[in-house]
């Protein structure tokens, strides 16, 4: 995950560093978080202003935003993340809690369609549905611009936001 700094002088150091810190640590072990931006702003509105913070990331299948407001922007920081700590915790146990039971093991299926302009496609696996998949779900040697209609693969799938997804594709084993 990539964290991108908006007004960052508004902080101090120790805060700045902090933040990334725990950002590190809820995106370790865990590929659903893409990227984050941190919006750091001083309102003018008081005498002695506001610090508000926004902080918006890009999850699989979602985005997540969390905002403090405090008269400290270190404080609002602090804030913003205790949100943004809540809300990632919350996103992981809905997914958990919708994740489709399946057998051990990779699925089969085959590749149904490819948007190259748009960095996904659509599977049907042999039981019949439809999954979404996104090119960074591709595996063992698989090319998203080379991928063909028709074409055998292993998936593994997970319950998203707008139905299945595949977090795993890879070419079909050999039987």
């Amino acid at each position: 995950m990539q964290v991108h700094w908006r007004n960052p002088n508004e902080l101090t150091d120790e805060s700045r560093t902090d933040a990334e810190a725990r950002l590190g640590r809820l995106a370790n072990g865990h590929s659903d978080l893409i990227d984050t931006w941190i919006d750091v702003a001083r309102d003018g509105h008081h005498r002695k202003g506001h610090g508000r913070v926004a902080i918006r990331c890009q999850a699989r299948g979602t985005e997540i935003v969390a905002h403090g407001e405090r008269e400290d922007a270190d404080l609002a920081l602090h804030d913003a993340l205790q949100v943004f700590e809540r809300e990632v915790k919350r996103m992981r146990d809905r997914r958990k809690d919708r994740r489709v039971e399946r057998p051990a093991g990779a699925m089969r299926g085959v590749i149904d369609s490819v948007r190259v302009d748009a960095d996904h496609g659509f599977l049907i696996t042999d039981a019949g549905e439809r999954v979404y998949f996104h090119r960074n779900a591709l595996a063992g040697g698989l090319s998203f611009d080379a991928l063909e209609e028709g074409q055998a693969v292993a998936l593994e799938v997970e319950a998203g936001d707008q139905g299945l997804q595949a977090t795993f594709v890879r070419p079909a084993p050999r039987v």
